[in-house]
This record gives structure tokens, sequence and C-alpha cells, in this order.
């Protein structure tokens, strides 16, 4: 089963760092494996102690749906059907911007990204941006 590495998950945290720096955002960075479980984690000097949590949760539905958890942010329409999910708890996901699911060269899912510190628009960028 293809997983990710340290090394790679601490490359990734890199770049997002240093793009967060240089965005003047101070952010939470997790990578969890493809089963979901957290192989780093990171906390920017200064980053909101929510976003510890937050980080996680976009990280846990980027890896669960394999796609951005932005992607996962549909509006609602009256009369049509809509997933529900809790949004916060213990293994809970966050749809909105800042989760990125990670896949290896073959195309492979190895795990997922998550970034939260700014809004969701610029932690989608910093997690497109950590990625490379």
């Amino acid at each position: 089963m293809p997983e990710i590495s340290i090394d790679v998950a601490h490359r990734i945290v890199a770049q997002g760092r240093q793009a967060a720096t240089a965005a003047g955002v101070k952010a939470v960075f997790a990578i969890l494996d493809r089963g979901a479980n957290l192989v780093t984690f990171s906390r920017m000097d200064d980053a909101w102690l929510a976003s510890n949590e937050l980080a996680l949760a976009k990280a846990r539905a980027s890896v669960m749906f394999r796609m951005p958890s932005e992607s996962l942010n549909a509006p609602l329409q009256v009369g049509a059907p809509s997933a529900h999910f809790d949004h916060i708890h213990a293994g809970g996901l966050l749809l909105m911007g800042g989760g990125l699911p990670l896949f290896d060269e073959a195309g492979t899912l190895i795990g997922a990204l998550g970034v939260s510190g700014g809004t969701p628009e610029q932690d989608a960028a910093l997690a497109r941006a950590a990625a490379g």
C-alpha cells in the first residue's frame, strides 16, 4: 500500500510555511496518510489555536473523499437533496478551502494536507503552494 513518507510530509509543510510567511498568514498544517492517520503537524507561532482542529478536519475530508475540501462545499439549493456532515467534532470533516488530497507519481492516493489560518481561499492557495 502506498504511503506518504515523513520526508515528503516535512517538505510539503516547509513549502507551506514559506508560502504562508510570504502571504502574511500564520497557519497550521496537518498531513494525514491514506487511512486518515496523522503523519505530521506544524503550527506556526501565533497561529489561532482553533486552526489546529480545522486543519485536521480539512485534511480528513480531503483524504476521505479524494478531492479538495473546497470542492465539497457546494451551495445548498432549495428542493434539492443535500449531504449532511457534522463540521467539527472528534473525527469530523470540514468542507471549505484548505484540504488537498496527495497523490504519488502513479496517481495513487497517499494522504492529504489540511491548512488553516486564513480565509478559506487563502488556506486553499497555501495548500496548493505547499503541495507544489
